[in-house]
């Protein structure tokens, strides 16, 4: 029996489920790029619900901005049902609509998110097009932990000059031993093309992720109680 209570798509009023919330803590490593070890890895497609009703898409539908609306009605929008791969649809829109919104980290995450499902899908060339594009969105990040990621962006999408180029750039910096680690790795598997997934407990074996360095801003939501 539906009620007054039960959760709504704030664009169309369509129903919605609450938002995912990983039952626990990730056991495993993360991989290079933050993707959160099991048993939440294998959680992705549940990260983001779609709407039944007008096809919006959100981690949660409740709390969609006020620009979601136009940007559902959008050509380009709709047109994302004949261009993308079913795997990655959910999360490029949830990306459209937090590029409206002007929230330009939680697009680029969302975009990232779209190659992790391309990624488990097998398709090695979604997965690539699709880091290039986080890759433009990061372009020149200020805080460490992007930067970090972004390495392992580009050479997952066989960038492996650019991995170097910002590799010696990043080393340059005085880096602590966690960080000088895994620029380390990454600067030697980009030279021997390798465009495979690692965890970052590979690249940095002995070394403790530091308190400081901040994590993503979807690990927030996804772990939060």
């Amino acid at each position: 029996m539906s009620g007054a209570s039960e959760p709504r798509c704030a664009v169309c009023g369509g129903p919605a489920r609450p938002p995912f919330h990983a039952p626990r803590p990730p056991e495993l490593a993360p991989d290079m790029d933050m993707r959160p070890g099991e048993p939440v890895r294998s959680t992705l497609r549940d990260w983001v619900q779609g709407c039944g009703k007008c096809g919006a898409a959100a981690w949660d539908l409740t709390a969609l901005p006020p620009q979601a609306a136009a940007v559902v009605q959008s050509a380009p929008y709709r047109a994302l049902s004949g261009e993308a791969a079913e795997d990655t649809l959910l999360f490029r829109r949830w990306a459209m609509i937090c590029v409206a919104a002007g929230d330009a980290e939680m697009a680029a995450e969302a975009t990232l998110m779209a190659a992790w499902a391309a990624d488990d899908a097998a398709d090695v060339t979604e997965a690539a097009k699709l880091r290039r594009d986080v890759a433009a969105q990061w372009a020149e990040p200020a805080d460490l932990m992007t930067a970090l990621r972004l390495l392992d962006v580009l050479r997952r999408a066989g960038e492996f000059s650019a991995v170097e180029t910002r590799g010696q750039a990043l080393a340059a910096r005085g880096l602590d031993a966690f960080a000088a680690a895994v620029v380390a790795f990454q600067r030697d598997r980009a030279a021997a093309r390798d465009v495979g997934r690692h965890l970052l407990s590979t690249a940095a074996p002995n070394h403790a992720l530091p308190p400081d360095l901040p994590t993503p801003k979807f690990w927030g939501v996804l772990f939060r109680n």
